[in-house]
This record gives structure tokens, C-alpha cells and sequence, in this order.
């Protein structure tokens, strides 16, 4: 099998909310030997959307179309918004001598901003929302599947039990409780440690020296704050699992704040205190964080726990097997042993407790 991926990421300038996209990719192509495509963005077309398909051929533009070896090849779309979608037709002739057409869109959360004249090009659309697949089938009368948030962690867990950062918060959070963690950690004399970022900027230099120093806060600290996001106007009230909880459990933190209610996220995330919720009312939140901290031997249980379990269950790894059996392609030998390495690992961790 050949696969070959036309991707959005080449689009954007650094957007820390690419990071996901950032680690799919670089699993694809190390464990299953994609080839990525980048496709230019054709401004020619950016005022003229009612008209594209009439007068162009695509949003997008390839300038070195990638030659096709002996197949099975398989085109794999991915990006972030629905308009990854339209960097297909870029292809040109060449879209139609793949043998599989596929997609995998991680914020779609409008299905009817999908374009329906491309979208019925394509032979399966997976998304990490239950309901968003299943009304975009329904819609679109198309094979739709859905395929869960994951993390790179063969290469970036870490169930080291030296933590001397207390809570970390990063991205969408509780300003309230911002307030009272920053009052009650970060003040001159208190022993705690509260790390937060404190800009408002969303850009990255680099996505591999982000990832790396995000991994590397995150295997530092005892609690991580995580927010189910249906609040959030950008979600349209559903309530996927994310990557932030991934990033949180492969580190080895304990996930504090409110458990995600999206369907299948139940089946994801079923052990035991693998989201702590926070109590209701704000006057018992510090008392709660400061006994969750003060019970080392829980946190180090909960720590192993979830280190394990993101090993056995949510790296990319199983998704791409999830995807290929799904799609009756053969599963490449260097996934099937990198997999066996997640077992190893989770299995070796559990022994030490």
C-alpha cells in the first residue's frame, strides 16, 4: 500500500491549534511511509466562491503532482476546516487513478459547511466526533466512520514520578479559577506551582520545538486542567474527547476540571478518576486541589494509570489500524511492531506497580 497525503497543514503559519495535525502527520509518514503533498492556496479564487466550480478547478494549487507507483495507492485528505476538502480537485486527472480516496477532517463541527460537490468524490470521510459522522452520512449519504483523537505517544509519554509543577494550564481554561490558582500558588511565598501561559498569541515558531516543550511541561506536572468545550460558540455544543486529555494522560497527569459528555467519549476514557471533576461551588476549589496534591500515593496511582492506558489505547497507531481495517487495506508491517512496542511499554509500567 502506498499512501499519499494531500494535507492543510502547509496552509497555515505556525497556529498552535495545528499541533494535533502536526502529530498525525508525523506519524503517518514515520511509521507508515506517506508521502505529503502541500498544496499552495490559489488566491486567485478567494472573493469568488459561488463561482469556483465554474471557473476554476480548485482553491488550491499543486505545482509537482507526486507519480503513482504500483497500487494499492490511497490519497488521505487531512486537515482542520471543511474547505481541506476542496484541495482535491488540485490533483486534477490524477485524483481518479487512486484506488481509495479517503478523509479525516479534525474540526468539523457545521457538517453542512462541507461541500457537497466534492465530498461525493471521496470513498470514506472519518471524523473524531460520533454525531458529526454520523449526520454527514446521513446528509451526504456517504461511508463516514468515526476515529477518535489521538497522541503520538510512543515517542513522547513519559511516566516519570519526579513532578515539581503542581497544576498547568494551557489554552482554553476557568478564568475563575485561574483567579484563585494564580492567587493562592503563584504569590510571593507559597510553596506551590501553578504554570499557565500568560499570552494571547496563537502562534508557534516551530511545531516540532512546541511539541517537544509542551511534552516536557506536561511530564513535570501533577494535575493538568481540562475543560469538556461545549460552551464554546467554535463547538456548537457537542462534547468531543480532546487532545489535551491525550497529551495529559501520556504524561502521566491527572486530568482535573469536567469530564467530556460527547457520545463514544465514555468507552474512551472508563477507568477509574481518569477525569477528576472539580466540585461546584468556588469556594471548595482550592481546599480540593490542595488535598489532591497532598495525597501523593493516590496521584501516583492515577499518574501510572492513565500513563498506561494512553499507551494501550490512544496513540495514532491504533487509529491508523482502526482506519485500515475499516478500509480492508493491508496494515504495514512497521505499524503492526510499532504497536507491539505500546503494549510492551504499558506492560512494563504496569509491572513496576
Amino acid at each position: 500500500m502506498n499512501l499519499f497525503v494531500l494535507s492543510q497543514l502547509g496552509n497555515v503559519r505556525g497556529h498552535v491549534g495545528w499541533l494535533a495535525s502536526y502529530d498525525f502527520e508525523q506519524v503517518l509518514v514515520d511509521t507508515c511511509g506517506a508521502t505529503l503533498i502541500y498544496p499552495e492556496r490559489n488566491n486567485k479564487i478567494r472573493f469568488l466562491k459561488r463561482f469556483r466550480h465554474r471557473i476554476f478547478k480548485s482553491w488550491f494549487k499543486v505545482e509537482d503532482l507526486p507519480s503513482l507507483p504500483q497500487g494499492p495507492n490511497v490519497l488521505l485528505v487531512t486537515g482542520i476546516s471543511p474547505d481541506a476538502l476542496l484541495m482535491m480537485p488540485a490533483l486534477g486527472s490524477l485524483t481518479k487513478k487512486f484506488d481509495l480516496r479517503i478523509a479525516y477532517l479534525f474540526d468539523v463541527y457545521k457538517p453542512c459547511d462541507l461541500d457537497k460537490k466534492v465530498i461525493l468524490d471521496f470513498d470514506y470521510l472519518f471524523f473524531p466526533i460520533a454525531e458529526i459522522a454520523y449526520k454527514v452520512n446521513k446528509i451526504f449519504s456517504v461511508n463516514t466512520g468515526f476515529l477518535p483523537h489521538a497522541f503520538n505517544s510512543l515517542e513522547f509519554a513519559s511516566g516519570q514520578q519526579h513532578r515539581c509543577i503542581d497544576v498547568i494550564s494551557y489554552g482554553r481554561s476557568n478564568l475563575d479559577l485561574h483567579k484563585q490558582l494564580q492567587a493562592n500558588f503563584n504569590q510571593p511565598g507559597t510553596e506551590g506551582i501553578y504554570y499557565h501561559t500568560s499570552f494571547s498569541g496563537a502562534q508557534v515558531n516551530s511545531y516540532k520545538e512546541h511539541r517537544m516543550l509542551l511534552a516536557k511541561l506536561l511530564e513535570k506536572s501533577k494535575i493538568s486542567l481540562c475543560f469538556e468545550p461545549s460552551q464554546d460558540k467554535r463547538f456548537e455544543g457537542y462534547s468531543p474527547l480532546l487532545t489535551r486529555w491525550l497529551e495529559g494522560f501520556a504524561a502521566g497527569c491527572a486530568i482535573v476540571g469536567k469530564k467530556p459528555f460527547g457520545q463514544g467519549v465514555d468507552n474512551l476514557i472508563n477507568w477509574p478518576s481518569s477525569t477528576i471533576d472539580i466540585p461546584d461551588n468556588p469556594s471548595d476549589w482550592i481546599p480540593f486541589f490542595e488535598g489532591l496534591l497532598g495525597d501523593s500515593e493516590r496521584l501516583t496511582a492515577i499518574s501510572q494509570r492513565n500513563y498506561s492506558e494512553c499507551l494501550l489505547r490512544h496513540d495514532w497507531r491504533y487509529r491508523l489500524k482502526d482506519m485500515f481495517q475499516t478500509l480492508n487495506l493491508p496494515i504495514p508491517e512497521r505499524l503492526d511492531n510499532e504497536l507491539l512496542q505500546l503494549r510492551q511499554k504499558a506492560e512494563f509500567n504496569l509491572a513496576k506497580v
